[in-house]
């Protein structure tokens, strides 16, 4: 090898060092931190960045164009709270939109540390189709409940050791990603069709 191959070599090779770094530091600092959120300018909600029950991310903009219902809680629900909303929501769903094309609930796990993509697979499928699970990087869920007015609160349970509390109300997120109002989540499923009827009516 000639001196000038050997500079050319080394040269290279110092790029893709600090190319290869850079690239593993742009990658830790999303896993950690996430990208940054957009209210859109509405009081509550947002964009929203998660990794979906197929191991892929899904964003607000995947669901462009139908209506989301946004809940906070996790697989290990406090008061075994949120699989009883999540399908007192999908049935209300199935009356105001018997079609099944233009809403979808977005479930936002809080325990990214057990929720995994397969977890979140089995217990959004063992609830029905409209349920899309997915969770996100500690610090990047901080974000997100912050902007959907979502407690975070881990309670100590004796069986799983802990569990996380579940958001008192699913959020309402119109098909242009506007806020438009809230659902209790411990409502029936009577009682949530008729108020999402009523806020669904109102975007019109």
């Amino acid at each position: 090898m000639t001196p000038s191959t050997k500079n050319v070599a080394l040269v290279s090779a110092a790029i893709l060092a600090v190319a290869g770094g850079a690239g593993y530091m742009a990658a830790q600092y999303a896993m950690h931190h996430g990208p940054t959120l957009s209210s859109y300018g509405n009081e509550v909600g947002g964009s929203f960045r998660l990794m979906d029950a197929t191991t892929g991310t899904m964003t607000d903009q995947t669901f462009h164009g139908r209506w989301m219902v946004v809940l906070f809680g996790a697989t290990h629900c406090a008061q075994d709270a949120c699989e009883p909303a999540l399908r007192n929501m999908s049935a209300a769903l199935d009356q105001v939109d018997p079609s099944k094309r233009n809403a979808v609930i977005i479930f936002v796990s809080l325990d990214p540390d057990r929720d995994d993509a397969d977890h979140l697979r089995e217990y959004g499928a063992a609830i029905g189709p409209r349920v899309v699970a997915g969770t996100a990087a500690p610090l990047s869920l901080v974000d997100l409940a912050k902007e959907y007015h979502a407690p975070i609160e881990k309670v100590d349970d004796p069986e799983w050791t802990y569990t996380m509390k579940m958001s008192p109300r699913f959020v309402i997120m119109d098909p242009n990603t506007r806020y438009r109002g809230t659902v209790d989540a411990n409502q029936s499923t009577q009682d949530m069709a008729a108020h999402l009827a009523t806020i669904m009516k109102k975007a019109d």
